[in-house]
């Protein structure tokens, strides 16, 4: 039980945290969010992509989906199919991976990639999303400030949440 409780209580902060990315997001001058910056990704938009990439791959891992035919392409969508995207995937990890049982979280899965093979149980898998979203929200605001924005960034610490 205490197992599920920690997954869940994650997926939920990775929907919180994400939301509140995007919210802050849609305030500030989308001009800024597609200009050129040196990061690990050429931009706020491109970054964001990549954590809604991430998660759509891990939610499919995860729930033990094909693969075969995942595209990892960042697209020209635009800005609102991109937020509206990386919160669709936040909602869907949030109630799949809360409804998985505790035999399910400690099952192993073998992940079997070009850039990684192994083979883990399921939580830990779930805690690797989590703690990559986490990571690039970390480097979007750290883009966005280097940019000029210095007011509405929002807190999005994991201690920030559990203190709603």
């Amino acid at each position: 039980m205490a197992l599920q409780n920690l997954i869940s209580h994650h997926a939920e902060f990775n929907l919180w945290a994400n939301s509140l990315i995007v919210e802050w997001l849609k305030t500030i001058n989308q001009d800024l969010i597609t200009q050129s910056i040196p990061s690990s990704f050429p931009n706020i938009d491109s970054t964001l992509q990549h954590i809604g990439r991430t998660q759509k791959f891990w939610l499919a891992f995860i729930s033990q989906q094909d693969l075969s035919r995942f595209v990892w392409s960042i697209d020209n969508s635009s800005l609102d199919a991109v937020y509206n995207e990386v919160i669709e995937l936040s909602v869907s990890m949030n109630q799949v991976f809360s409804n998985f049982s505790g035999d399910e979280l400690e099952e192993y899965l073998e992940l079997n990639m070009p850039w990684a093979q192994n083979k883990r149980p399921r939580y830990e898998y779930i805690l690797h999303v989590v703690n990559h979203s986490t990571f690039h929200r970390g480097q979007i605001v750290a883009m966005a400030r280097i940019l000029g924005v210095e007011s509405g960034i929002p807190a999005t610490d994991y201690n920030i949440f559990n203190c709603r």
